[in-house]
């Protein structure tokens, strides 16, 4: 199992990623910058807890994800 510092920085890059993502896609649909972050801050945290807490589970309990293994492999 890998440390917790390893799923840490998988949490930071998932957040930081898929809010970068949202609020160019929030910023296109002409919200303003401070709202469009805001929003995409708030929706990346949830949902990169939910991922890296999905996959930390499936690591702990030895189940098989082809997705977790690609990921790892890189």
């Amino acid at each position: 199992m890998p440390p917790l510092v390893h799923w840490i920085v998988q949490y930071l890059i998932a957040v930081v990623s898929m809010a970068a993502l949202l609020t160019g896609i929030d910023m296109m649909g002409g919200e303003t910058l401070p709202r469009a972050l805001l929003s995409a801050l708030a929706w990346s945290a949830v949902a990169s807890a939910l991922f890296i807490g999905t996959r930390y589970r499936n690591m702990k309990r030895g189940i098989a994800c082809a997705v977790c293994d690609t990921l790892d492999k890189k």
